[in-house]
Formats: structure tokens, C-alpha cells, sequence
């Protein structure tokens, strides 16, 4: 769903609850109740496509906790609860001769156009700023659901239990309210079977949390970016993780513990926003010494997300993504000969193949079906190419993502889908097939591609299978766009 069609979601319920109230206000009459009627329909549709909208483009409930398009739903939802809340005062009132009921009446239809206003404001700022609306900034929890955590069976008839329980204690508190003869044993009842609840240990079915464990890097995923974060990650990591991330730094044996490899398991196993927080605070204390020490004074927030993105294009690098989270394609700036892009971001909407340039070989095979952008590492112009990516930034970065040395990189073949995600890559000097981790290319994770068929099927699998994951990266800006503008031209 586009930012416009998500942006006029965002307004429709509040100004839907705005016309409920003017019709409330308008009264109680005939003409006045259909009205309310009418208006009060369109704000509970409004609503619930707002909260559905919040619930799959949000991250879930952690979106709707988080993030500034999550709080426009529960707003509107709020202003539902309130709006239903009214109408049930006027209802109650409008038959009877007595006045004594306007003014709280008229307090809530008030009350209600007034959030209803609220939520019509955020999802004004919601429409300026789309992608960084779904941003989750703080999870309000000290602790999450994580599908992998294994859970035991004991554990789970446990808390049906409990739920029953629970559910029985509030059966009989409504008894209770319900029958004032019973009142007093029913609520007595009540109390001592809630009391009595026994829940599981949380720890046995959640996953311990952070404040920034749903958040994702803001950055731009460009090469400038990733190159400065392998620079920070040589300066203040390298020494104990390795240059390569393999846990063997050239402190690692005098320290407490080994430091961890820091490779496609630790992107698989935990959440970016946990692992920024571990770098900012610091690792487990075992009783001696820390296992790592916080950087949150040497490294600003944006600099630790640049280690993290450093470190996750290059665990794709050496597996492929194979139990990896999606990863995006490298930004760079191109030179397209319609000027269409000044950035590989700037083609979303379109598959996109990525060519590493290599010096005397055959051109490749055009395909109306996509559009191809070459990397030119020494600033060559590229002939058959719709976009060239010049200068060393560019062929660094996807020389990561290839898991090669950039003297090897020359001949690499990758595939960006319609978002901008990495789904599939061809090796250089390996069998002609393309592979990708994430099955897009079938079960045994390769697919010829000697024909142009070949070719179409693995453009089909990507849009069959897209990556709904929302884009909430910066957009990058200006850096090396001159240069590589003026070495096509040369």
C-alpha cells in the first residue's frame, strides 16, 4: 500500500468521528438519529480499517505500542470507545423530558470530536512522513513473545488454566452485578478465585525485551554508510571480535570469555534494536569483568546502527542470508541514460539486476522484464547497461554482499526485487545458476538460468513471494553523485 492510500486511511475515521459529532449536536430528532446512525457506521468502518491498517504495517502490536501510526490507531480507537460511550447516554436520554442528562451528553459528543481532532492531526504528521511513522521508538514491556522460544507443553496447560481461572472469576464477578440477592457470596467468590490464579514465570514464555527491541536502523543502507561502518567496526571492534568477525581479535584470548562470532546467527537469533542496546550498554557481567564494555560514550546511536549494518551485509555475504532476516540491496548512486534515478533506492517499483563489471567480458543479455545496472569499478562507461554505479564505494559495498574480496567481485550477478530487498545472487566462477537463501528460487535454493525462462521464473517467484517488511530508512543523499555522474560521462 502506497504512503497516500496508508495517509488517507489515517484521516478517514477521525473525520468520520468529526461529522458524528456535528450530527450528535445537531440532535436528537428524526432526522438528527439518522444521521448519527449513518456517521456512527462510517467511524466504526473507519476505525477498524485504521486498526487493521496499524496492525500489519506497524509490526503488529508492537507497532501499535511503538510507532506514531500504532498510536493514530489506538487514538481513533479510543475515540470510538468514547463516541459509543455518548451515543449510549443519548439514547438513554433522548425519550425522557428530563434535561439533567445534556450536559454530560453533550460533554462526551465534545470530548469525542475532540480526540477525533487529535488523531485527524497525527495522521496529518503520519502523511508527511510515512516510512518513519511506522518506526517502533520505545517497546513499553519488560519482556516479548519470540516464536522461537521453545515452550513446554506443562507450561502451556498451565496457562489455560489460568486463563480458565480467570475467566470463571470474571463470570462471577458480572453474577454478581447482575444479581444483587447473590451479591455479596458471588463477589466473594470471585475475589478468591482471581486471588488464587497461579500464571506461569513469564521467562517461560517470553523472551526478556529492551526499549529499542523492535526499533531497526534509520540510516540509509548505502555504501558510504556501510563503509563507515566497517571503518568504526575495525577501530573499536576488530580487536577482540576479529577483522572478520570471527570472535579471534587479537585480544580475544586474554579476556574472560571468548568473544562471539559475530556472523548470519547473531542477526538470526536476536532483534536489531537488542543488539544496538547491547552495544550501547554493554554484554553480560559474568562476576569478574564484563564481557563486553558499553559504547554508548565512544559511539553515537548512529554509529553503532553503521556497525550493525556493516556486520549484517556482511554475514550475507557469507551465507547468503541462509537464516538471516531480509536484507536491503546497497544504495548507490547511478547514472541512468533516461536520467530516471539518481539512486539504486530511486528504482523501487521495478526488478533490478545488479552487474559487477567485469573488464572484456560479452555483454549481458538484455531483458525488458527488468532493468540492469552495472557497477563499474574503475569508472569505465558501460554500454548496454540502463544505470552505471561508478568508484570504489559502490564496488566495495556489493563485494560484501558477495562475500568476496574486491578483486573477485568482477562478474557477480544480483537480484533486487521490487522493494529493494537482496533475493538472489550468480557468483562469479560458480555454475551458472542464481542462489538465494529464502527458497526464492525453489526448494533446493538455485535455479538455472541459461534461458530467458529461467530468468522469468525467478522474477515471478519474487513477486509472489514479496517482503512485506515497511521501508523506514533515511533516503540517502548526495554523497559521490557528482563523481559518478561525471565519470559515466567521461
Amino acid at each position: 500500500m502506497s504512503t497516500v492510500a496508508m495517509a488517507l486511511a489515517a484521516a478517514a475515521a477521525p473525520a468520520a468521528m468529526l461529522v458524528w459529532s456535528r450530527a450528535a449536536l445537531a440532535g436528537a430528532g428524526g432526522a438528527g438519529r439518522a444521521r448519527l446512525a449513518w456517521a456512527s457506521a462510517w467511524t466504526l468502518a473507519g476505525v477498524a480499517g485504521l486498526v487493521a491498517l496499524g496492525w500489519s504495517r506497524a509490526q503488529g502490536l508492537p507497532g501499535l505500542l511503538g510507532s506514531r501510526a500504532g498510536h493514530l490507531a489506538l487514538a481513533s480507537g479510543a475515540a470510538l470507545a468514547l463516541a459509543l460511550a455518548a451515543a449510549w447516554l443519548w439514547r438513554r436520554e433522548a425519550d425522557t423530558d428530563s434535561h439533567d442528562g445534556k450536559p454530560a451528553r453533550r460533554g462526551a459528543v465534545l470530548a469525542a470530536g475532540a480526540l477525533a481532532l487529535l488523531a485527524l492531526l497525527l495522521g496529518q504528521g503520519f502523511a508527511w512522513q510515512g516510512g518513519e511513522s511506522l518506526a517502533v521508538a520505545h517497546w513499553p514491556f519488560a519482556w516479548r513473545y519470540d516464536a522461537d522460544l521453545p515452550v513446554s507443553p506443562h507450561t502451556w496447560r498451565r496457562l489455560a488454566w489460568a486463563g480458565a481461572q480467570m475467566a470463571s472469576a470474571v463470570l462471577l464477578a458480572l453474577a454478581a452485578w447482575r444479581w444483587r440477592r447473590w451479591r455479596i457470596a458471588l463477589s466473594l467468590a470471585a475475589i478468591a478465585l482471581g486471588a488464587s490464579v497461579s500464571w506461569p514465570h513469564p521467562r517461560m514464555l517470553l523472551t526478556e525485551a529492551r526499549a529499542t527491541s523492535y526499533q531497526h536502523s534509520p540510516l540509509p543502507f548505502s555504501d558510504r554508510e556501510l563503509l563507515r561502518g566497517a571503518a568504526l567496526y575495525q577501530a573499536h571492534c576488530a580487536s577482540c571480535h576479529g577483522a572478520g568477525a570471527d570472535g579471534r581479535g587479537v585480544r580475544a584470548a586474554s579476556l574472560p570469555r571468548w568473544p562471539s562470532v559475530l556472523g548470519p546467527a547473531l542477526f538470526d537469533n536476536r532483534l536489531e534494536g537488542e543488539l544496538h542496546w547491547r552495544v550501547a550498554h554493554g554484554g553480560d557481567a559474568p562476576q569478574d569483568a564484563p564481557a563486553m564494555p558499553a559504547f554508548g560514550a565512544a559511539l553515537s546511536d548512529d554509529d553503532i546502527w553503521r556497525v550493525l549494518d556493516y556486520l549484517r551485509l556482511q554475514a550475507y555475504g557469507l551465507s547468503g542470508g541462509a537464516g538471516m532476516p531480509a536484507v536491503p540491496a546497497p544504495a548507490v548512486a547511478l547514472s541512468c541514460r533516461d536520467g530516471r534515478a539518481a539512486w539504486l533506492t530511486d528504482l523501487r517499483g521495478l526488478p533490478v539486476r545488479v552487474l559487477a563489471q567485469a573488464p572484456g567480458a560479452s555483454p549481458e543479455p538484455q531483458d525488458p522484464r527488468l532493468l540492469t545496472v552495472a557497477l563499474s569499478r574503475d569508472g569505465a562507461p558501460v554500454a548496454d547497461a540502463d544505470c552505471v554505479a561508478t568508484g570504489p564505494q559502490a564496488w566495495a559495498a556489493y563485494a560484501l554482499a558477495a562475500g568476496l574480496p574486491e578483486d573477485g567481485l568482477a562478474g557477480a550477478q544480483f537480484m533486487v526485487d521490487r522493494r529493494g530487498w537482496l533475493r538472489a545472487r550468480r557468483l562469479p566462477g560458480a555454475a551458472p545458476a542464481w542462489t538465494s537463501a529464502d527458497n526464492v528460487c525453489g526448494p533446493d535454493g538455485r535455479m538455472e538460468n541459461s534461458s530467458a525462462q529461467g530468468l522469468g521464473e525467478l522474477l515471478g517467484a519474487m513477486d509472489r513471494k514479496p517482503i512485506p517488511i515497511p521501508d523506514i530508512r533515511r533516503a540517502p543523499q548526495g554523497a559521490g553523485l557528482p563523481d559518478a555522474r561525471h565519470a559515466h560521462r567521461s
